[in-house]
């Protein structure tokens, strides 16, 4: 719905005329056409129809100021796509309060690479403390969470990611309730199920502060795949999948 004072009439019925327009009272328009780009114009009284490229349109808009507002601190890498933004951010391991079934879990959990494009979500585990983009990815050591680290959110809704939401998209998943979906192939010791080991961990971490999560039990993810093979993977499989 057009709300502006300062479109004509005429503008809006020539904008909201069915592709290719007249031009009549437009300067140009741009089409999008399965991810082809054609720029139309009039040149004299004849009909212009450019193909244009990404980095064409790119150069384009490249004089428009942009400002990313401050990042938040995990933010590593973030860009867009065809689906829109997409954000990777790195967590570095600590303790969480999770809700499994009915029980509360106070256990430490490894580093985690999280990645959002359009509104799919992704979880790996990864076992150093520092990112670097060729880190192993393993599976993540939780429920919910599919082989190929997708997240499945069950009845709660994800919103579509973002600079500004993607730290309270992750709150929302790790305060979430776990239950016993996704859970086996995700300890090297407790094959069938990864509450077990969390259940362990529970036990330990209330003994002792000091305990962290035992980096030697992930699995690792098909291939050795690496953090920056998997975003470049999952981007082109999100956008081919529309």
């Amino acid at each position: 719905m057009f709300d502006s004072p300062l479109i004509s009439g005429d503008v809006l019925r020539e904008v909201i005329a069915k592709a290719p327009r007249n031009l009549d009272n437009l300067d140009a328009e741009l089409l999008f056409i399965d991810r082809n780009y054609i720029f139309h114009y009039l040149e004299g009284n004849r009909h212009v129809y450019k193909s244009l490229t990404p980095d064409v349109l790119r150069s384009a808009f490249a004089n428009e100021p942009t400002d990313t507002n401050w990042l938040p601190k995990s933010v590593i890498r973030h860009g867009s796509s065809v689906l829109g933004n997409w954000v990777v951010c790195f967590l570095t391991q600590q303790h969480y309060e999770l809700q499994v079934n009915e029980e509360q879990l106070h256990i430490p959990l490894p580093s985690f690479v999280f990645m959002g494009i359009g509104s799919s979500y992704f979880l790996w585990a990864v076992k150093k403390n520092q990112f670097e983009p060729n880190l192993i990815l393993y599976h993540a050591p939780l429920p919910n969470v599919m082989a190929d680290g997708r997240i499945c959110w069950g009845n709660v809704c994800p919103t579509f990611v973002s600079l500004s939401n993607v730290e309270s998209a992750w709150s929302k998943f790790i305060g979430s309730t776990f239950n016993q979906d996704y859970t086996q192939g995700k300890s090297r010791k407790y094959k069938n199920n990864i509450i077990e080991q969390l259940r362990i961990l529970n036990r330990k971490s209330k003994a002792s502060s000091r305990c962290r999560y035992p980096v030697s039990d992930l699995v690792p993810i098909r291939d050795r795949l690496t953090v920056a093979q998997a975003v470049k993977a999952v981007i082109k499989k999100v956008e081919c999948s529309q």
